[in-house]
């Protein structure tokens, strides 16, 4: 083994809280608000743990025995713990500088410490650890962005089921109450969760309620065609109530035929002609 990775080596074994101790310093100078999440009680000794990986890679890298499934393996565990923590990737790659700082501190010590070191060794070493840290944040950076979007896909679905809630009234008759915009991608949504909630709910009547529709152009109109002509296919009844004058006004300037399905003015009306009324 080269003699200045060897010394390099064990000097970080024997340094390595001193090590943590200073990342730990030099996050919370440079990145107040991420280190205050990083050392929560509950989270600290996770985050001295993946940092003590990240030190023993570094030295099983410097003799060449570092295989890239530990690297896959470790950044998939932290990039899992900054998303869950709500630190963006600026802010986690930013970590990274404090690490860099903090090993290069080490190699100066080591080079004070040893005459014997060189100058080009020294600066050998620091290209050392300039690529193995350089990789690190690559392969955190893939698995971070890869993370975030799943959490982002998770989210939009719960969203997208928050935002066509169909509602039981009383036996067979539901409400669904839309509300904002309709793209094509929430009107796929609408006819896939309506679809679906209609049947499990056993739904005869469905009131679909328009009144937290602001724009109907003609992509709206055909799209809301499809729900209903889908629905009435599966043996749903479909009402439309809430249709605001500026709504009927766009309506009608589009030349929109809804003569085939029953209209309401408000959600009153539609709930007591299904008999639904106050005792």
């Amino acid at each position: 083994m080269d003699k200045a990775i060897h010394l390099f080596k064990d000097f970080l074994i024997e340094r390595e809280e001193n090590v943590i101790a200073n990342i730990f310093v030099s996050i919370d100078k440079n990145q107040p608000e991420s280190y205050i999440k990083l050392t929560d009680q509950s989270k600290v000794n996770s985050y001295k743990q993946q940092i003590k990986e990240l030190i023993h890679l570094l030295e099983s890298f410097l003799i060449g025995e570092l295989d890239d499934e530990r690297i896959k393996d470790w950044g998939k565990r932290v990039s899992e713990d900054k998303v869950r923590l709500g630190l963006s990737l600026s802010q986690s790659v930013q970590h990274f500088n404090s690490i860099r700082g903090a090993l290069w501190e080490e190699l100066t010590v080591l080079a004070n410490q040893m005459s014997n070191l060189s100058a080009g060794e020294s600066l050998r070493l620091g290209n050392l650890i300039n690529g193995f840290i350089d990789d690190l944040i690559l392969t955190f950076t893939n698995s971070y962005t890869g993370q975030a979007n799943k959490r982002l896909r998770a989210q939009q679905e719960v969203i997208d089921e928050l935002s066509t809630p169909v509602i039981s009234i009383v036996d067979g008759v539901a409400v669904l109450p839309i509300i904002g915009d309709i793209d094509t991608h929430r009107a796929r949504i609408l006819m896939e969760h309506t679809l679906r909630e209609t049947k499990n709910k056993e739904v005869d009547c469905l009131i679909m309620d328009l009144s937290g529709v602001f724009i109907v152009d003609t992509m709206v109109a055909q799209e809301l065609f499809k729900i209903i002509d889908s629905l009435k296919l599966t043996g749903v009844d479909v009402n439309l109530t809430g249709m605001r004058p500026e709504l009927a006004h766009s309506v009608v300037t589009l030349g929109i035929n809804f003569d085939n399905v029953k209209m309401f003015n408000n959600l009153g009306q539609a709930l007591k002609a299904f008999g639904v009324v106050r005792k």
